[in-house]
């Protein structure tokens, strides 16, 4: 009986199934990279947006502002040496979040005067020229570029870049918009720059620019945020360029300039331009 019930444990052990551990894959994890890319925002007149790609951290960030508008006597554009303000530049890194929308405003260029119209500010907040009946009118001062962060209200704008004033006839030579660009942006001049005859004055990062004054005529209107003033109702005031806040308009003299403006918070290794467009703004981004 003994061998028999040996025989039988030694049958059960060589029949029984032995479980085997088993062993599950390791994954490794892998980081996103985002792939490097670029992208061009042209004058377009509207808004344009942008989606920050997946993995994205920052952008790096270069934009020029709108230049002014050249000025007319009768029917002559740019009657002797008056030149219209520059638009500024701005390069810095922006600090983003994957996925979401920013908004590109690039700024027009202010338009000519002609023989039958003072030149209308450009597209993003440039003032308008003045004109003295049908005789000396002054070009439209720039239009600003900024980038929109959140929102499309100006106290969304994270950068801004400067634009230049409108050109002005009133003597022979001299009376140029002022450029864009910087902190402040440039005054806008008169050949006969006295305590009272003087251009628009450049905005700055806490207010815009004093409007001109020429004797007794009509004073240039102040810039204010995010718009340049308008030129001397009845006499040929060059409008002011946009920015941050916007240059003052001219009396018988040039548009001040527009200031920049980079949002600390979110921006770094910045540096600003003044005077450095001629034309149209434009925005580049790269990542």
């Amino acid at each position: 009986m003994k061998i028999l019930n040996f025989l039988l444990i030694v049958l059960n052990i060589s029949s029984a199934q032995i479980a085997l551990p088993t062993f599950q894959a390791v994954h490794k994890m892998h980081a996103t990279v985002a792939e490097s890319g670029s992208q061009t925002f042209s004058y377009t007149g509207s808004q344009q947006t942008f989606t920050v790609p997946s993995g994205v951290p920052s952008l790096t960030v270069d934009m020029k502002g709108a230049s002014g508008g050249e000025n007319a006597r009768n029917s002559v554009v740019s009657y002797g040496n008056h030149i219209p303000g520059l638009g500024g530049r701005v390069q810095t890194t922006l600090t983003v979040t994957s996925g979401s929308t920013i908004y590109m405003y690039v700024g027009g260029r202010g338009s000519d005067a002609s023989s039958s119209a003072a030149g209308p500010g450009g597209w993003n907040g440039g003032g308008n020229g003045g004109a003295h009946s049908n005789s000396y009118k002054g070009g439209g001062g720039g239009g600003s570029s900024d980038i929109r962060i959140g929102g499309t209200a100006l106290s969304n704008r994270f950068v801004v870049v400067g634009a230049g004033g409108g050109a002005a006839y009133n003597y022979s030579s001299g009376d140029d918009g002022g450029n864009g660009g910087g902190l402040t942006g440039a005054n806008g001049q008169s050949n006969n720059n006295t305590s009272n005859s003087r251009g628009g004055d450049g905005g700055t990062q806490s207010q815009g620019g004093d409007g001109g004054q020429y004797s007794s005529w009509s004073a240039g209107t102040d810039g204010s945020l995010g718009t340049g003033g308008n030129g001397g109702n009845n006499n040929s005031g060059g409008g002011g360029g946009s920015g941050y806040y916007g240059g003052g308009g001219g009396s018988w003299a040039g548009g001040g300039g527009g200031s920049s403006y980079a949002d600390g918070s979110y921006t770094s290794s910045t540096t600003h331009t003044q005077g450095y467009n001629d034309g149209n703004g434009e925005i580049i981004i790269t990542w």
